[in-house]
């Protein structure tokens, strides 16, 4: 009964922080504003998509982001080995 509580207050939480908010109407020259900016930023996305290909730039970025992290990554490895008593790392 007590873990029933609990659940039931937790998930009403949940509820409450993932409802939606009302937010008011943006003035008309703001939204304005925010179009030109999505324009302009979509203008520059696609003058480089006409150079570079897109697909492979989104298949590069997480291996040259590995790559650039290569030793931090070979050191977490490590600790984890040298924790293992029978493996003898040193």
């Amino acid at each position: 009964m007590i873990i029933k509580g609990i659940l039931e207050l937790f998930f009403s939480l949940l509820q409450i922080v993932f409802s939606p908010i009302a937010l008011p109407q943006l003035p008309q020259k703001a939204s304005s504003y925010l179009d030109q900016f999505y324009n302009w930023i979509m203008g520059g996305y696609n003058f480089i998509a006409v150079f570079i290909d897109v697909n492979m730039v989104k298949t590069l970025i997480p291996i040259v982001i590995v790559i650039a992290n290569l030793d931090k990554i070979w050191s977490f490895i490590m600790f984890i080995l040298r924790k293992i008593p029978f493996i003898g790392v040193e």
